[in-house]
C-alpha cells in the first residue's frame, strides 16, 4: 500500500511539472522578446558561474 501511494505521488508530481513547464514554454513562445531575455539571463548566469569556477580552480593550483 505504501508503494502504491509513493508511485501515485511521483506520477502526480511529474504531471504537475510537465504541465508547469508547458505553460512556461507557451508563454515564452507567445512573447518572444521575453524568451530572448530569459535566454540572455541564463547564458549570463552560466558564464558567470563558469568564470567563478575557473578562478577557484586556478587558486588551488
Amino acid at each position: 500500500m505504501k508503494k502504491t501511494g509513493f508511485y501515485l505521488i511521483i506520477v502526480g508530481v511529474a504531471i504537475f511539472v510537465l504541465v508547469f513547464i508547458s505553460k512556461i514554454l507557451q508563454f515564452l513562445f507567445q512573447h518572444p522578446i521575453l524568451g530572448l531575455a530569459l535566454i540572455a539571463i541564463v547564458v549570463g548566469l552560466i558564464l558567470l558561474l563558469y568564470g567563478i569556477y575557473q578562478e577557484s580552480d586556478n587558486s588551488t593550483d
